[in-house]
């Protein structure tokens, strides 16, 4: 059974301020980060690059941010970032 998206997670009720543009770490490519995506790979040079606004979101506390985002990308970022 697929767990029901918080309405902060929800894209049904993202604003125009909810998607950033950032540049890649790697090559510089501008990439386009939704406030649910907690990493993107460059389609320019493959390099892997994590939201830089994740830290401002509640998929950093929330228990099931796994589920709510459909991936475990965010224990990648919460491991990275010694938030356990």
């Amino acid at each position: 059974m697929a767990i029901k998206k918080c309405p902060g997670m929800d894209p049904a009720y993202f604003k125009p301020e909810d998607i950033q543009m950032h540049r890649c770490l790697e090559c510089g490519q501008e990439l386009e980060f939704w406030k649910d995506d907690v990493k993107l790979k460059c389609a320019h040079c493959g390099q892997n690059n994590f939201n830089p606004n994740l830290g401002n979101t509640c998929l950093v506390w929330c228990k099931e941010a796994a589920k709510c985002v459909g991936n475990d990308d965010i224990n990648e970022w919460i491991e990275k970032h010694n938030l356990n």
